[in-house]
């Protein structure tokens, strides 16, 4: 397959027949290893049946998974974790969103552990992210951990990952991994939960239900913005004191601690609407009064206004909008069908986050005009074709 493309990515475009994927979306666990310059990189597979990974993974948690079994290796797992003389046994990283709000309150009063939620604030909080973030620990009952960066170094990290990449919040995903793993080691707690594995969107690599210590470590020379760290400091005028926080750790720093990161989606059945549901009877998670840029809901992603640029960048970069996601999630759940999907598509993946774009442009010291300029020039040129003033992605035709 031809893989020599802006990003890296197969030149021939392949659709999933069930839902609304193609092979465009790229894996991005590893975000420490980005460069600017054009790598093959790892994507979702189109497979012999037709079907994209993604589904075919939901096809297996329908029909081969017993859940039943899955939740008894749970109990097993936070037997062995669980700690009775009062102190935290788990870490629960979150916002307040659907997702964190959910792990939290159900391994607390169900599964009777003593999680400590820890937040690493948003880049630009939403005012329905504070009423969220304020009921998941005042009506959820949660004690948590509040981290916020240093906002003139993450100002310039992401203006910088914004140029570069067109990656804005790729120093935020820098900070909001290494935080847990940090809190982690002070408090002493093995233990961290993420929501759903990364499987649910078709990642082979991720059908294992968690990741060692390993996975928080790098220690090599990290890329901010695609590029080395030595470049970086050089072009931002920032110190290695300003950019710790954002690092992932050293191999000393977890010596003789056994940190594991589970995926409590892989123990319980993933449905992104039913949580949103539990979220909001037992810890009074509220949708948005409107409706989220560039896609069809309202409750997801709604904490950081960042997260409406973020998945605009994605979709000028891969052709994959936040409503294709969204869609083709909802299309293996049965919530929608396939020719529903099409349509929220093609009326609301195209358009722009108008709602908060020139918050998130200033907070980076970007102008709108250089900002869109920026955009066009990330458009790859085998999805992307401008008819007259109009671009086209070519991924629309489905």
């Amino acid at each position: 397959m031809n893989y020599n493309t802006k990003y890296g990515l197969p030149k021939k475009i392949q659709h999933c027949s069930n839902c609304l994927m193609t092979n465009q979306e790229p894996y991005s666990i590893n975000e420490s290893k980005h460069k600017k310059t054009k790598t093959k990189k790892k994507h979702l597979i189109i497979e012999d049946n037709g079907l994209c990974q993604a589904c075919n993974y939901n096809n297996k948690k329908i029909n081969e998974i017993d859940w039943s079994k899955r939740e008894k290796k749970l109990y097993q797992l936070l037997d062995k974790y669980r700690k009775n003389n009062g102190e935290y046994d788990c870490i629960v990283p979150g916002s307040g969103g659907k997702d964190s709000s959910y792990q939290a309150h159900i391994l607390k009063y169900r599964y009777d552990m003593n999680p400590l939620t820890i937040t690493y604030s948003p880049i630009l909080k939403t005012d329905i992210g504070k009423k969220n973030f304020d009921n998941w620990i005042d009506i959820g009952g949660f004690d948590n951990l509040l981290y916020t960066p240093n906002g003139k170094v993450l100002s310039k990290l992401s203006n910088l990952s914004f140029k570069n990449l067109l990656h804005p919040m790729q120093p935020f995903k820098f900070g909001i991994k290494s935080f847990a793993a940090r809190v982690a080691c002070k408090f002493d707690i093995n233990l961290i939960f993420y929501g759903e594995p990364y499987s649910e969107y078709g990642n082979s690599e991720t059908f294992e239900p968690h990741y060692s210590s390993e996975w928080f470590i790098n220690n090599n020379e990290p890329f901010f913005g695609g590029l080395p760290l030595k470049k970086v400091l050089n072009i931002t005028g920032l110190s290695k004191k300003d950019i710790n926080p954002f690092l992932s750790l050293k191999s000393e720093e977890t010596k003789n601690k056994d940190i594991k990161a589970y995926f409590l989606g892989w123990y319980l059945k993933w449905d992104p609407q039913e949580i949103y549901y539990y979220s909001t009877e037992k810890n009074g998670y509220n949708l948005d009064e409107y409706r989220t840029d560039s896609t069809y809901g309202r409750y997801s992603g709604i904490d950081d206004k960042f997260e409406s640029l973020h998945f605009y960048c994605r979709y000028i970069k891969f052709g994959i909008g936040r409503a294709r996601l969204d869609a083709s999630q909802e299309i293996r759940n049965n919530h929608i069908t396939r020719e529903n999907g099409i349509n929220l598509v093609r009326k609301f993946d195209h358009e722009i986050p108008e709602r908060y774009l020139n918050d998130c442009l200033r907070f980076m010291d970007v102008t709108r005009k250089e900002g869109m300029e920026i955009i066009d020039k990330a458009r790859p040129n085998h999805i992307w074709k401008k008819i007259g003033k109009i671009w086209k992605n070519i991924q629309d035709i489905i």
